[in-house]
């Protein structure tokens, strides 16, 4: 099994944050893998060149397969993937704060809590990508194709980093309660219109993104420190109390804190790497 991160070469880190890639072949045979998945605060493009998940929103009930090539926004309810029994190849491209508006001049309200269909939002171009990536087994090369791609792409693209996405890579570093004044005097902008590009560029207002980055964060510092209270875990990361913390995850994971960890240690990811 392959579960890694991968950083952009250099002509790309100015949109592109990291690459997510995953491969795994599964025997049908055996119980069925869901991956559980709160929100998380990113953007992007998913590649499937093997495989496809099916994704079940236990809010709505919706159950559907994902597309072969995928334009994600910024998701804001959980959602279980479960994952197919076969070989399996997934690429996820992660931009940086406001990289994909940038790319795509598209609202990313059009994509909040959504995986679209690529070929429908860019072009046919994506399909090729993935018919390539799917004609090799190299992981190199799986990168390469999707950089050559990105480079082609990324040198058609005028605009330049606005303010509003500085303060969501603020807001991603240190997530913590700035009122948005705050967050508008250091964008030079007022809160009205910090709170419109922000929108446009992320999909999302800043209060609603550094919330979700905040939970993010604080999970993952958990997990990585099992032996920590959670209301250690609470003031670490700027909560008013166990409380606070734990309706965000109610919120964002439809679930108590410690639900969530179990959930995480039965991914797929882990469950794999311990077989």
């Amino acid at each position: 099994m392959i579960y890694q991160r991968i950083p952009p070469q250099p002509a790309l880190q100015a949109f592109v944050k990291e690459y997510l890639l995953l491969h795994f072949v599964y025997d049908p045979a055996k119980p069925t893998l869901v991956k559980a998945f709160p929100p998380l605060p990113e953007h992007g493009l998913e590649f499937f060149p093997k495989g496809l998940v099916t994704s079940d929103n236990p809010l709505t009930g919706e159950v559907k397969k994902a597309p072969r090539n995928a334009v994600f926004g910024q998701q804001v309810s959980r959602i279980n993937f479960v994952m197919p029994a076969e070989d399996y190849v997934m690429i996820r491209v992660i931009f940086h704060a406001g990289g994909l508006f940038r790319l795509l001049r598209i609202p990313l309200t059009e994509f909040t809590d959504k995986k679209i269909d690529a070929e429908a939002v860019i072009n046919q171009e994506v399909r090729q990508v993935n018919d390539r990536l799917a004609n090799t087994i190299n992981y190199r090369e799986m990168i390469a194709i999707v950089e050559h791609y990105l480079l082609g792409k990324i040198r058609r693209v005028k605009s330049d980093i606005h303010a509003a996405d500085k303060i969501g890579a603020i807001l991603l570093h240190n997530p913590t309660r700035f009122s948005l004044d705050w967050l508008a005097d250091q964008a030079c902008l007022s809160p009205r219109q910090l709170e419109r590009k922000f929108v446009e560029r992320m999909g999302i207002g800043p209060k609603l993104f550094g919330r979700i980055a905040r939970f993010h964060k604080a999970f993952l510092w958990k997990e990585a420190n099992p032996e920590a209270d959670w209301l250690s875990v609470a003031v670490k990361f700027g909560y008013t109390d166990f409380h606070h913390l734990f309706k965000d995850f109610k919120e964002f994971a439809g679930v108590t804190p410690n639900t969530l960890l179990s959930e995480s240690a039965r991914s797929p990811e882990k469950v794999l790497r311990l077989t």
